[in-house]
This record gives structure tokens, sequence and C-alpha cells, in this order.
């Protein structure tokens, strides 16, 4: 079983004044201490999830859920890898104390990734609920402004095309039926890979697609269709080996698990080679019927009108702020909803979390829902400020200029600076979890560590 709470302190002894940059580090992490130990319910949340993850013969575990909770709280605030916090706490005497490993044995990294996968994105939730309830008692943070918007947090692929993942098909199909064979030879079908052949077809598609000249262009479909064909040829073979290892059976743990895993690649490569298939016929694809990676299905194509990135691969998030920068509401979903309907979402979560609608409300034109959903808001709402999608009339652009309504788009432009932190300071930038589920936790973990180091300087 594992222990909540374990403490063996240890003592540095260090006798030289440190420079002020440190101080401050110390000071930070000092106060986020006081802030998790004034919360306790934070840890009897997460704990609840790691509990599960324990051994089931009764044994105790070496780590405590609090060590886990503050090792992952540590690696999100310095911005390191699962590697890289091991090897900096384990330097470190003071992020030893605050992370309660203390004089202890350090945990490995692979422990360290298999715990933050056990914290559910429910947990995350209610943890950042639990420390906003905290702040508000303490009135820290006001509800009497409040500003939205959204970004992408990109998932952890390469650009998709269709060579590029029929080819991804291709040679990951090949290798799960190389490791059931190697785990167990009697499952062997003789069947031979020609994953070089494939390989410089998907090559010479991906060099030449771009070509202007009339027979590379034939050259480049004659190509893009015999890799389709040959990756449907494997897609068959993996059918037909799943039958005859279904049929046969197997006493090879490693077998078992590739056998498992090439059950669920086969059906994402067969939908891949159907989109390019019908692609290289001429016929457009529409995004809803794609997925963009064999190995995070779930990642959507989200289209923001960026100059630089007018195509993004991940999923829409979408942040609420107190005037405080307190990030009160955030979502993240597997299909993302339109502006409108998260920004009302907010709003009615805003009036349950602070008891009323907030004085000031402030977004961007994406969260305009025409005149009825501007009326309806604004009589809920002293100062409603959405900015107006296409032409305004004379009473609409006098509001526009209006003093309330300029001072509450500054104040939304805040938003958009807090972003910017999440993504530089905090990851958001690209989430390298696999699955949705620890996608959504990942984004649920660098809120919560957001909202610390905030309230840490109120």
């Amino acid at each position: 079983m594992r222990a909540k709470i374990a403490s063996k302190p240890c003592f540095p002894f260090v006798f030289h004044k440190p420079p002020q940059e440190y101080r401050k580090f110390q000071e930070r992490y000092n106060s986020i201490d006081q802030l998790l130990e004034a919360n306790p319910a934070i840890l009897e949340a997460v704990h609840a999830d790691l509990a599960r993850c324990c051994s089931g013969k009764g044994r105790e575990s070496q780590f405590s859920s609090e060590q886990f909770f503050r090792m992952l709280l540590i690696k999100v605030l310095e911005g390191l890898s699962y590697r890289d916090v091991i090897i900096r706490v384990t330097d470190s005497d003071f992020l030893r104390n605050f992370s309660r490993i203390n004089s202890g044995t350090m945990m490995n990294f692979t422990a360290l990734e298999m715990a933050a996968k056990c914290i559910l994105s429910s947990t995350w939730e209610k943890a950042n609920g639990i420390l906003g309830g905290f702040a508000r008692r303490r009135k820290k943070i006001s509800g009497g402004q409040f500003r939205m918007d959204s970004t992408v947090c990109e998932a952890n692929i390469h650009y998709p095309t269709d060579a590029s993942l029929c080819w991804d098909g291709y040679r990951v199909l090949a290798r799960l039926i190389r490791q059931c064979v190697d785990a167990d030879p009697h499952l062997n079908l003789g069947n031979r890979f020609h994953d070089r052949r494939v390989k410089r077809l998907y090559t010479f598609v991906s060099t030449h697609i771009s070509r202007k000249s009339t027979s590379t262009k034939r050259s480049v479909r004659r190509s893009a269709a015999i890799l389709c064909d040959r990756t449907d040829w494997i897609c068959g073979v993996g059918r037909t080996f799943l039958r005859n290892g279904d049929t046969m059976g197997t006493a090879s743990i490693e077998a078992t698990g590739a056998l498992e895993e090439l059950r669920t690649m086969l059906p994402r490569v067969e939908q891949v080679v159907a989109c390019a298939r019908r692609a290289g016929n001429g016929e457009t694809v529409p995004a809803t019927d794609r997925i963009f990676s064999i190995f995070e299905p779930h990642a959507e194509l989200l289209k923001r009108g960026k100059a630089r990135k007018p195509v993004e691969f991940g999923h829409m998030v979408t942040i609420g702020q107190t005037r405080e920068k307190f990030i009160s509401f955030y979502n993240v979903e597997e299909t993302s909803r339109h502006d409108i309907q998260l920004g009302d979402e907010a709003l009615k979560d805003h009036k349950r979390t602070f008891g009323a609608y907030p004085e000031g409300f402030t977004a961007d034109k994406n969260y305009y829902g025409g005149p009825e959903h501007a009326a309806k808001w604004k009589g809920l709402i002293p100062n409603y400020s959405v900015g107006k999608k296409g032409r305004r009339t004379e009473e609409e652009t006098d509001c526009e200029h209006g003093v309330v309504f300029r001072l509450l788009q500054k104040f939304r432009a805040g938003c958009e600076g807090s972003i910017s932190v999440l993504k530089r300071a905090f990851g958001l930038v690209r989430c390298l979890n696999r699955g949705f589920n620890s996608f959504a936790s990942s984004i649920g973990n660098l809120v919560f560590c957001h909202n610390l180091v905030v309230l840490s300087r109120l």
C-alpha cells in the first residue's frame, strides 16, 4: 500500500550567503509549500488516484503520494523532462526537502512517469477548484472582472501527409508482426516484408510531390498508388496474422502484448489507406474522416488563421482569468466546441464559483454569437466587451469606441501574455504525453502550477 506522507528532512550545511536569484527561488518554493500545506484536500485528491496504482499485494510502496505529487510540480515549474527533474532534485538539498524526498533514496524517472499517468484530469480540475476556493476565502482573487481566450496545444506528431501516414502504418505493422514471431516462432506465417522498397516509395512521393513537371506528377501518382497497395497488403497480412494468433494461441507474454497492439493499430492503418485512396482519386476528404497520426489518433486539425501556423494539430485549450491572472476556468476536449459555447459555459461556471456574474467580461471576436446572444449577456453583465465581426451600425461603433469597452479590451490583451507564459515556461506549446487522457491531465497539471505561482506572489 502507498503512504500518503513520508518525511525525513535533510539539513544542508552552507555557510556562505546565497545570491539574490537563489533567495527568490527559495521564496517562491516556500510560498508554494505554504499554499500546499494550507490545502491538504489537494493531496487527498491526488492520493486517491495514486493509491489505485500501487501494488495490489498489500506491500508498502517505497515512495509516498506527496513525494510523487511534489516531484511533478517541480517538473512543470522548472520546465524539465522526467529524466532531468530526477537529476535536478537529486543534486539540490533544498528541492529534496520541498519534494519530501529529503535524505532518502531518489525515485527513477519511469516510476515518476507512471505516477503522472495515474492522476486523472478530473483530479487536476478538483485541485484547481480547491485552490481557487482557498484564494477566494483569503480574498486573494475576486470575480469582478473576467477575461477569456483560447490557444492550441499541439500533439506530439509529425506533419501528416498521406504518404508519411502510409509509411508509418507499414513499418509499425511489420515491426509488430516481427516481434510476435520472435517471441513465439510457431506463429510465423512465412511472410516477407520489403521495408526498404516501401520507404523508397514514400521518400520519392514526399520529395517530388511539389514538382510541376507533368511526367514527375505522373510518377508521383503511380508511386503513391503503389504505396497504398503495399500498405493495404500488409493490413491483410495483419488481419490473417491476428486470426491465426487467436486460433493457435500463445503462451508468450511478449507475443500477447504485440498481438494486442497489432489489434489496436490495424483499424487506424486501414483508415489511413482508405483516406489516401480517396485523395488519390481526386476526392476532397473531410478532416472528420481522417486521422492525423496512428500513434495519436485523437489529434484534431485546427485552423486558427495564424500567419506562421495556418494549420495546427492538437487540441484547443480555453482559459478564463480573473484580474489577478488566476485561471479560474479552463477547458480541453477531444472534439473542440466553438468559442461561443465555451464562453457561455465559462460565464455560468463563474457564477457558480463566485456567486454572481462578473461586472466586466471581455473576449475576442470569436466569442461573438450575434446580436441576440450579445443582448442576452449585456442584460446580465453590466460591462460586456466582445467585438462584433463584420460591419457595425453607428450605435455599435460608438459602443466599441467607448472608454469602458476599450479599457476592457486592453484588459483582455493580458490573456495573451498569460498564454505566452504557459507556452514558454510551463510547456503548453506541445504535449509529449500519449493518449488524450494523459494530454488533458498534463493541461490540468500546468494550469495548477501556473495558479500556484500566481498565488505565491499575491
